[in-house]
C-alpha cells in the first residue's frame, strides 16, 4: 500500500513539476543588487532630497522592472507578493521612506536606520525565497 501511495506522488510530481518556480538566476541577481542600491540612497537620507530626485526615480524604475520580471515567471506568486509589499505606493518600505525624505527634505539618523533595516529585511526575503527554490540541473 505505502509503495503504491509514493509511486503515486512521485508520478504526480514528474507529471505536474515543481508547485513552485525554479531557481532563476537574474530575479536573484535583481534582489541582491537593487538591495545594495536601495540601501545606499537611504543611507543619504541625511543630505537634502532635492539633489536626490532623479537617483530615487530611476531606483524605483529598476524596482519595477524586477517585480514585472518575477511577476512574470510561472508559478512565482510568493516571489511577485515579496516584492509587492516592498514596491507598495501607499506601503511604508521603499515609497514611504522616500516620499517621507521628500517631504522633510532631510531625515534623523534614527529614521534612516529603522526604515533602512525594514527595507533591509525585505529584501532578504525576496532573496532567501529565491535561494532556497530548486536549482535547474
Amino acid at each position: 500500500m505505502c509503495y503504491w501511495a509514493l509511486l503515486t506522488v512521485g508520478l504526480t510530481a514528474c507529471i505536474y513539476g515543481p508547485t513552485i518556480a525554479l531557481f532563476d538566476q537574474r530575479a536573484y541577481e535583481n534582489a541582491t543588487s537593487l538591495k545594495a542600491e536601495a540601501l545606499g540612497v537611504m543611507d543619504r537620507a541625511g543630505d537634502p532630497f532635492v539633489g536626490y530626485e532623479d537617483e530615487v526615480r530611476r531606483l524605483m524604475i529598476r524596482l519595477e522592472a524586477a517585480y514585472e520580471y518575477a511577476k512574470g515567471i510561472p508559478k512565482n506568486g510568493p516571489s511577485a507578493e515579496q516584492w509587492e509589499v516592498l514596491r507598495a505606493r501607499d506601503g511604508a518600505l521603499l515609497w514611504g521612506f522616500f516620499d517621507l525624505w521628500e517631504r522633510h527634505g532631510t531625515l534623523l539618523p534614527g529614521d534612516v536606520t529603522a526604515s533602512r533595516k525594514n527595507v533591509a529585511d525585505a529584501f532578504d526575503s525576496i532573496i532567501r525565497l529565491e535561494a532556497e527554490k530548486i536549482r535547474r540541473e
